[in-house]
């Protein structure tokens, strides 16, 4: 090329940039627009969620969603992929992605909003029948976990059938029209979208999945047999789903977690990391038993940071704390953000967020703090890090089973029903029953959310692991540990997955670090 025709190439060049930035700027003009009218309405929608989920009070989501219509549409999210392509700032770049992901995924959600609506609002209402008394729906599993007779525990399960078929019925509508809405978006499928907006390979870790269940397998079936055979007095033969809540609902060790102390053991735990949380004015948690509350914990971040707030129904023992503390390290994290853009407080990937929880949650089986804590006797101690080792086994496999399922779901496989069963139940070792199917739809969460957790399983441990190096086994007692947990909730969700664990000096989100420490509890259980 000649010097002239170098000239030329730049001058071209330069002249198709300038032409671009006036669009680059309107366009980044108008997305700050946007963004500000998402943080408005995510601060609404939490708070209707929070008052639904702690007081039963009705949810009209598809009502908030009417009334932002014009925040997601398809020229929007066309506007910030073009935007999200130009920026050549890589931290802008970034926001744009996350708002991308945050803009198409409430695409569909306030596309089958009224759908969900339906569908909570049901279940909030919903009521089952066993020998003549009515009994609310998000009850019975609560009544399974303190049910002593298997034969109720049974009635109880098969009592809610009519109820998931007319929840199938519903989640059936929108699983098509999100299947329909993705294809509008122009993604080839549902994994190929969920793939690009959570930036990392759902195919890639498939096989991560797979390997987990293979590594595990034999392991977990003598677990699983002893367990059952210890705490609930029978076998492998006569296991179904419907003795699930009852064998992690152990009374055996309830006594040693009670209701009364589960708000101080929080505190006390925390304090030794200097984390007073009685004194964190933008961190509220509600233990109040309402009829209409839902049983399972959560954490709600209104405002973030200004105002997290944390549910909770106490349905007394060792449950109660684990739920507890493991949403209170998804409250710390929110409570903690140091971010000030609508993307790195709202739309991170929840990977990140959920090794926090699981952090904080794990703090319960860790051996140094049992000792410390003098909770209960020794022997006592050791059945129950055993238990806690059996249960991490239990949930890892049941959520591989849970990915798997949802990948062949997604992609149209013809007996979906079948599948689920045969998968669950290979993973988790239940004997079958014609009711299991029928959670098939009820069982799956949106944008697989699976694969997050599981990842989170296995950073949480390669976090720990770093904790016990650089602080040593009880490092939950050192005010630097909760320094160095501060400087990472900073961040709020501005990293990824991948990046968060490079942040810790490693290469790759793996099971290795997972599966040796659940052998090393097995091996202390045993000493």
């Amino acid at each position: 090329m000649t010097t002239l025709s170098r000239l030329a190439t730049i001058t071209a060049i330069a002249l198709l940039l300038a032409a671009c930035a006036p669009q680059h700027h309107k366009d980044i003009q108008r997305i700050d627009s946007l963004r500000v009218e998402a943080e408005e309405l995510v601060k609404v929608q939490s708070l209707m969620g929070f008052r639904s989920w702690a007081y039963g009070a009705t949810a009209n989501q598809d009502s908030l969603y009417r009334a932002h219509s014009h925040l997601f549409t398809g020229d929007n999210i066309a506007l910030v992929r073009r935007a999200e392509a130009e920026e050549p700032d890589s931290l802008q770049k970034k926001r744009l992605r996350y708002f991308l992901r945050y803009l198409t995924t409430e695409f569909i959600n306030k596309e089958v909003a009224p759908l969900t609506d339906r569908v909570s609002n049901y279940e909030a209402s919903a009521v089952v029948n066993v020998e003549g008394t009515s009994i609310p729906y998000r009850q019975v599993g609560t009544l399974m976990a303190n049910e002593r007779r298997q034969s109720v525990r049974a009635l109880l399960y098969q009592a809610q059938n009519p109820v998931l078929d007319s929840l199938t019925t519903m989640l059936r509508l929108i699983e098509e029209a999100t299947l329909r809405l993705t294809r509008d978006l122009d993604y080839p499928s549902y994994g190929a979208m969920a793939g690009i907006l959570k930036e990392f390979s759902l195919e890639g870790f498939r096989a991560t999945a797979e390997q987990t269940l293979a590594a595990t397998d034999s392991l977990y079936r003598a677990l699983l047999s002893e367990m059952v055979r210890r705490y609930l007095g029978s076998d492998l033969k006569t296991f179904y789903v419907y003795d699930l809540a009852r064998l992690f609902h152990n009374s055996q060790f309830d006594k040693y977690f009670t209701g009364a102390s589960l708000l101080n053991v929080l505190n006390s735990t925390y304090s030794g990391m200097g984390i007073d949380i009685p004194a964190m004015k933008n961190l509220s948690i509600d233990t109040v038993g309402r009829a209409g509350k839902s049983p399972r914990a959560v954490c709600y971040p209104i405002d973030v940071p200004t105002d997290i707030r944390l549910s909770i129904k106490p349905i007394g023992g060792w449950n109660d704390f684990s739920a507890l503390f493991h949403e209170i390290g998804h409250a710390l994290h929110y409570a903690g953000t140091r971010e000030n853009s609508f993307e790195f407080k709202y739309a991170g990937e929840p990977t990140v967020t959920e090794t926090y929880a699981f952090l904080s949650e794990y703090i319960l089986a860790n051996q140094a703090w049992l000792r410390i804590r003098k909770l209960m006797p020794t022997p006592i101690l050791k059945d129950f890090v055993r238990f806690q080792a059996f249960h991490r086994l239990f949930f890892v496999r049941r959520y591989c089973a849970k990915f798997l399922y949802e990948l062949q779901l997604h992609s149209g496989v013809s007996r979906p029903d079948s599948l689920y069963t045969a998968l669950q139940t290979a993973a988790i070792g239940t004997q079958q029953t014609s009711s299991d199917a029928k959670r098939y739809l009820a069982d799956v969460d949106a944008f697989y959310y699976s694969a997050g957790y599981l990842r989170a399983w296995f950073l949480e441990s390669q976090l720990n692991e770093k904790l016990t190096r650089e602080y040593g086994v009880n490092w939950f007692e050192h005010p630097r540990a909760g320094e160095y947990l501060r400087s990472l909730w900073a961040f709020g969700d501005r990293l990824n997955g991948d990046e968060f664990l490079r942040s810790l000096g490693y290469a790759s989100i793996s099971p290795v670090a997972w599966l040796a420490e659940i052998k090393d509890m097995l091996r202390f259980s045993l000493k």
